[in-house]
């Protein structure tokens, strides 16, 4: 074919390949996919990044080798390869975060954590779907937001994992912020404050560790069940809760557990803990599960059939988090032009069965990481500051805790490493996820890999 009238023709491919994928699709997966070159019936395609490579080999390469064919026969196969053109994946970043960003501005701002208060402006009362199993945790979140410090003083929030508790905690924490001005609040996990108190011994600055904490109008401690056995931990935060007790300022905490059931506790935090209201949450009835489903499908501007929010409701009934998950994951199918059919989302539920999850080993999201950042296996256990060799080993961090749900210790015995470095790479992660669409995107690609039983 004469080479001025490549250009065109291929203009027409792409416009192919747009109509049978879908405008936002086509946006999002092929920017930046050019011809390199053609030898012997193989046409090299150019694209920004081995994660993009990867996700058309696996979801488009017939749908693309079958347009080419149909404006140039002679073509046989097609290849996909990283182009080394500098700058080109940072452009392409630029380009996926501008289209994210047209999409929905909103979107990508509601994840900024605000850094004085560590609250994530997401988590709010009116985002909150009150059923019957949290309408008492709710109606006393909501009265101590207006009434901080006076009433419910200390409020213990408990129930099981994924049932809201972070949320609602957070949600408290914001009302707050927008009731009274110029309160000081703090947010944070209780692992988080007892990693700050034992960097503070390391380097002698308890005073100003103490100060920072006692400053503020309203604590909010998350999962205080990990101060369990951590003697010196608990004593800081008895002192730190009676300051602010006897000023009356707001103090709120969550659990797993009821206060009496966490093991390893002190008698007198313990009495602490128990001395205002100690109230708790139940996993969400059928009818709170599907108005979770179709708020969150609202949220991000899509809908589907009753019959879907109903299987995915019948199949996921003790867990908030996971139910969100799974709608999670049947939008971004759906977003990646697939029909969602009750059948695609049967398939795609069994992937949040325990039996699933318990053939998922941590050597398997070994191979899989492994495999994506073409390294050997054993190369992640390496003690090397390689930029890919430590991107590999944090996203491998965070998939042994999201997926394999190890605690920080365990990842730490698994990896040879100390596990403020693993909490560090994993909080990483985190706060990328928030700000970069694509990051998102390569994570899914990742997942998807490794649920593949």
């Amino acid at each position: 074919m004469a080479l001025e009238h490549f250009q065109t023709t291929w203009d027409k491919i792409l416009t192919n390949i747009k109509n049978n994928v879908g405008e936002s699709v086509f946006k999002v997966w092929f920017s930046h996919f050019q011809p390199k070159n053609y030898s012997q019936g193989v046409l090299k395609i150019e694209v920004p990044s081995k994660f993009v490579k990867d996700w058309l080999e696996k979801k488009f390469e017939q749908v693309i080798l079958k347009t080419i064919k149909e404006f140039i026969p002679e073509i046989k196969s097609i290849e996909l390869v990283v182009s080394n053109k500098p700058g080109l994946e940072i452009d392409y970043q630029k380009t996926i975060i501008k289209r994210f960003s047209s999409i929905n501005q909103q979107r990508l701002t509601i994840f900024e954590i605000n850094p004085q208060t560590n609250l994530n402006p997401r988590y709010r009362f009116d985002n909150f779907v009150v059923g019957q199993g949290n309408e008492l945790a709710f109606a006393a979140c909501q009265a101590v937001a207006k009434n901080y410090g006076k009433l419910h003083n200390p409020l213990f929030v408990y129930g099981p994992v994924g049932v809201g508790k972070t949320h609602l905690l957070q949600a408290t924490g914001n009302e707050a912020l927008k009731l009274h001005k110029n309160i000081k609040l703090k947010y944070l996990t209780t692992e988080e404050f007892t990693n700050e108190f034992i960097q503070s011994l390391k380097n002698h600055t308890t005073e100003e560790f103490r100060a920072k904490f006692r400053d503020i109008d309203i604590l909010i401690l998350d999962d205080v069940h990990f101060l369990s056995g951590k003697t010196t931990s608990q004593e800081e935060l008895f002192h730190t809760f009676n300051y602010l007790f006897n000023l009356s300022k707001q103090i709120i905490f969550s659990s797993d557990r009821p206060p009496k059931l966490i093991p390893d506790i002190e008698a007198r935090l313990r009495s602490r803990f128990e001395g205002g209201l100690v109230i708790d949450i139940n996993p969400p009835d059928y009818e709170t599960r599907m108005a979770i489903l179709k708020l969150k499908s609202q949220e991000k501007g899509v809908v589907f059939d009753d019959k879907i929010y109903d299987l995915i409701a019948q199949r996921i009934t003790k867990n908030t988090r996971e139910l969100e998950g799974a709608l999670s994951l049947i939008i971004f199918h759906h977003n990646q032009g697939e029909k969602i059919t009750l059948e695609k989302v049967e398939e795609l539920l069994k992937k949040f069965s325990k039996d699933f999850y318990r053939k998922i080993s941590p050597k398997k999201i070994v191979k899989v990481i492994a495999e994506h950042y073409e390294i050997k296996d054993e190369d992640v256990f390496k003690k090397t500051r390689t930029k890919h060799l430590v991107r590999a080993r944090q996203f491998l961090i965070y998939f042994l805790r999201e997926i394999s749900q190890l605690s920080y210790t365990s990842i730490g015995e698994f990896l040879k490493k100390d596990h403020t470095t693993i909490i560090y790479s994993y909080e990483k992660i985190v706060k990328e996820l928030k700000k970069n669409p694509l990051l998102n995107q390569e994570l899914e690609v990742l997942k998807s890999k490794i649920m593949e039983v």
